[in-house]
């Protein structure tokens, strides 16, 4: 999978160029202003493109006509408004997340080149585990906040979660009190539904109905570390959780 990153910042550069040294599923090739992307694109297709200035790609998108990447991909400190998003955006990362990390789910997605795991499945699969229902908006609301604090070395503050909302909110266009509220829905759904012992081992305690299902924060970041412990160790199971 070819790659262009599309950052002024040095650092951010450095980090991504180490980084793709050890992802062997994409190819990543770094720009420092829209220019040298425009001139690259002419001559060069890619497959995907990361950026950390979404002002200038709006720009540039409703301006030039070159053959863009099938993928748009955004590194962003703090949620935006849908007003601001390029049409062609695929998906948002947090900046200061593990750049191994994103780079190994951007060469998930589908390009015809990567055959490894689909992180957002792999999502999927653990959240029906856990007893979500597939058809409830939660359920999306969910996937997408988890794909966020899996992109992040540590993860975050539990006071982040109002970040969360609003970054569904940014992605999705619904208003993040809804996104909170969907979420919640979803939560009480599956504590009704799934099995007590895997809640139990999921949250450090035995599930009893007087105890009723955690908060929002505490059943993302708890899921979050579950997952990012079974990648560290490799023990994923379509089948079951390890």
């Amino acid at each position: 999978m070819r790659v262009m990153l599309l950052t002024s910042d040095r650092k951010t550069a450095q980090l991504y160029s180490d980084a793709a040294e050890e992802t062997s599923a994409l190819r990543l090739c770094v720009m420092k202003h829209i220019g040298q992307v425009l001139e690259r694109l002419f001559r060069d297709p890619f497959d995907a493109l990361l950026s950390d200035d979404v002002s200038v790609l709006q720009t540039q998108i409703r301006k030039c006509r070159v053959r863009w990447p099938a993928h748009t991909f955004l590194l962003i400190d703090r949620p935006i408004g849908t007003r601001q998003l390029p049409q062609t955006l695929t998906y948002c990362f947090l900046k200061d997340g593990d750049p191994k990390e994103i780079l190994r789910q951007i060469a998930c997605f589908p390009n015809g080149a990567s055959r490894r795991r689909d992180p957002e499945a792999e999502i999927s699969c653990f959240l029906q585990q856990t007893g979500v229902p597939v058809s409830l908006y939660g359920f999306a609301y969910l996937r997408i906040a988890l794909r966020v604090l899996l992109s992040v070395k540590e993860l975050l503050d539990v006071s982040a979660i109002d970040d969360l909302y609003a970054l569904i909110s940014a992605m999705t266009g619904v208003d993040a009190n809804a996104a909170e509220h969907a979420i919640r829905h979803a939560i009480d759904t599956a504590w009704m539904r799934a099995d007590t012992d895997l809640l139990d081992k999921l949250f450090g305690y035995t599930v009893r109905s007087d105890r009723g299902a955690p908060s929002n924060a505490a059943f993302l970041f708890g899921t979050a570390d579950h997952i990012r412990v079974i990648r560290e160790g490799n023990r994923y199971d379509a089948e079951g959780i390890a």
